[in-house]
Formats: structure tokens, C-alpha cells, sequence
């Protein structure tokens, strides 16, 4: 009678995937980034934006913002970018406490409006955005940046 040789038990997450590698990290159904080396920059980037940061930033945009829905681009960029969260609601009362009202709602009905607001904003050309869409989520971008660099001086 022959024994069967039982294969040796691997435990842990490193065995789990028999030696693959993983190529796309999917966060809360959104692509964050391909490939290991852009993971680790995406996680080494994580930057803390603060509320009043994200008005301040908001309210330099105002030339670029055409209307209440235009506010969804920076919760995308907030929620994508800079890590604060996708409650849009939440977002909604901060705007409010900081001078910016919009109705309830808006941001929830602009993205089932819009389903490419739904994908990280590195997606949006694939997906659809318009032209002054990408437009805002860029200069919004920048001006948070340009606060969070002046902030870290002062630091």
C-alpha cells in the first residue's frame, strides 16, 4: 500500500496566492492604481486636507464652478485623492458650516447623474467627464495642493 504524501500546510497571506503577485489594488470599488511600485507612492501620498483647506481651495475655484453640482468634482477629488471619506452628505454640512450652501441631495444626485463621478478621478477621461469637469477637478486640485504646501511651511 502506498502513502500518499500530504502537502506541506502554508499558512498566512503570503502563501495564500501560490507566488502571484498582485497587479491592481481595488479599493472600495474604485482602481486606486496599477502595478506595486504605484501603490506604494499612492499610500506614501496620502496627504491630510483639513475642511477649511478644502473651502479655501473651493473658493478659489469659483470661476470655474458653473453651478451646485459642479461641487461633486471636489468631493470626488476629496474622496479619491485626498482620503476624507465618501459621505457625501457629511461633505454637504461642511460646505454649509463654511458659507457654501447647497441644497441636500446635490452631490448624491449628481453622481446617479453622472456615472463617471462614481471612478477615481484619474478615470474620468475614459469614462466620460466633460471638458469642464476635468478642468475643475485639475485647478482644484491644484489650489489644495498650493494650500497643503504653504501649510507644511508654516508647520
Amino acid at each position: 500500500m502506498e502513502t500518499a504524501e500530504k502537502p506541506q500546510q502554508k499558512g498566512g497571506i503570503i502563501n495564500y496566492f501560490q507566488g502571484a503577485t498582485i497587479n491592481n489594488l481595488v479599493i472600495n470599488g474604485n482602481m486606486v492604481k496599477s502595478g506595486s511600485d504605484q501603490f506604494h507612492n499612492t499610500c506614501s501620498q496620502k496627504k491630510k486636507l483639513s475642511s477649511e483647506q478644502m473651502v479655501s481651495a473651493l473658493k478659489l475655484c469659483g470661476d470655474y464652478i458653473w453651478g451646485n453640482a459642479a461641487y461633486s468634482i471636489a468631493f470626488c477629488v476629496c474622496r479619491d485623492v485626498y482620503h476624507m471619506g465618501d459621505n457625501a452628505s457629511q461633505y454637504e454640512r461642511i460646505l454649509c458650516e463654511r458659507g457654501i450652501m447647497i441644497p441636500a441631495g446635490t452631490i448624491n444626485t449628481a453622481m446617479s447623474r453622472n456615472q463617471w463621478l462614481k471612478y477615481h478621478v484619474d478615470n474620468w477621461e475614459e469614462n466620460g467627464a466633460s471638458d469642464r469637469a476635468l478642468k475643475l477637478r485639475d485647478v482644484f486640485k491644484e489650489k489644495v495642493e498650493t494650500l497643503l504646501i504653504a501649510a507644511h511651511k508654516t508647520a
